[in-house]
C-alpha cells in the first residue's frame, strides 16, 4: 500500500506536465522601438491632409513600457506632436492631451498572444463645442517582416473610421 505522502508525489509528478502542456509561459512583445516611416504605397484610408502629409512614428520601448510619438509634417512644416506612454503590463496611464479633445487621455495597452499583436487603446472624453464628446483609438501593432503594420479604427461623434497605416523602418 502506497502511504500518502508517496500518493501525493505521484500525482504531482503526472500534474507537471500537463501543466507545462497548457502552458502559463507568457511570450515577450516584440520590439517596435526605433523611427517608422510611413509607407503611403501599402497604407490605406488616410484622407484629408493626412493624404499627403510625411507621417514618422518615433518609438521607444523597454521590457515594461512603450512610448509612441507620431510626427506629421504637411506644407513642409512640423505639426506639433505628444508622446503617448503605455505600459505593457496593461496598467492604464493617462496623459494631458489637446488633440484630438483637450482633457485627460487614458491609455492601455495589452498583448494578444494568438494574432502576435499589440493592442494599444486610448480614450479621452471631452468637450466638443459644447457637448459632451467621447473619442476612443484602438490601434493594433504587428511586425511583418522589416514593417510594422497598424490597423487603427477610431470611433468619435463624427462616426467610425479605419486606417491601415505600414511603416518601414529608417
Amino acid at each position: 500500500m502506497f502511504s500518502k505522502k508517496i500518493c501525493l508525489l505521484v500525482l504531482l509528478a503526472l500534474a507537471l506536465p500537463c501543466a507545462a502542456a497548457f502552458g502559463q509561459k507568457k511570450t515577450a512583445v516584440p520590439r517596435f522601438a526605433g523611427t517608422w516611416v510611413l509607407n503611403r504605397e501599402k497604407s490605406a484610408g488616410l484622407t484629408g491632409q493626412l493624404g499627403n502629409a510625411e507621417i514618422r512614428l518615433v518609438v521607444a520601448q523597454d521590457a515594461k513600457s512603450l512610448s509612441a510619438e507620431q510626427k506629421v509634417v504637411l506644407r513642409g512644416r512640423e505639426q506639433p506632436s505628444q508622446e503617448l506612454n503605455y505600459h505593457l503590463d496593461g496598467s492604464e496611464t493617462e496623459a494631458e492631451v489637446v488633440r484630438p479633445l483637450a482633457g485627460t487621455m487614458k491609455l492601455k495597452a495589452r498583448w494578444i498572444e494568438s494574432s502576435k499583436t499589440l493592442e494599444l487603446i486610448s480614450t479621452i472624453k471631452g468637450d466638443a463645442g459644447g457637448t459632451p464628446a467621447s473619442i476612443t483609438t484602438k490601434e493594433q501593432w504587428q511586425l511583418i517582416g522589416d514593417a510594422l503594420k497598424i490597423t487603427r479604427t477610431r470611433q468619435s461623434p463624427q462616426g467610425t473610421q479605419t486606417f491601415r497605416l505600414y511603416f518601414d523602418k529608417q
